[in-house]
């Protein structure tokens, strides 16, 4: 083999070296768990349990956890941090799946995980008679 084929395979293998590392950085979880663990399956099934409260769960862009919550006569308000606050929806979907027959109204307000310049909340409505709806606003 000539140099410039050498040369050729060398780049090669680093180019796809890169790409396997890059692939693997993209589906590595955020770095600080802040010592929260996973959620167990019965967090899953009661996510208004003692057990919700100190786990991540999954969701489509990453992770969440609850934060707080309280109920006020028949509406159920929520406080959740997400590494994406575009989970908002299937998060609330999830709750009112569990606690729609409960409350006739669930607020889920999901905080951005990291500190981000104009960050924004992202508050989802779910009602019985409306559905659901959501607003976005500056934290």
């Amino acid at each position: 083999m000539d140099d410039s084929a050498a040369l050729g395979v060398g780049i090669a293998v680093v180019c796809a070296a890169l790409a396997v590392s890059n692939c693997g950085a993209a589906r590595r979880p955020p770095s600080n768990d802040y010592g929260v663990t996973r959620c167990p399956a019965a967090a899953n099934d009661d996510l208004l349990s003692v057990d919700a409260l100190q786990c991540w769960f999954s969701a489509r862009h990453g992770r969440w956890r609850t934060l707080s919550h309280e109920s006020h006569f028949d509406v159920l308000v929520v406080e959740v941090e997400a590494l994406d606050v575009r989970d908002g929806e299937a998060i609330a979907r999830r709750f009112a799946g569990q606690k729609g027959s409960e409350f006739t109204e669930i607020l889920l307000y999901v905080h951005p995980e990291r500190t981000v310049a104009n960050a924004q909340v992202r508050r989802v409505q779910w009602t019985r008679d409306g559905g659901f709806s959501v607003l976005d606003f500056p934290e």
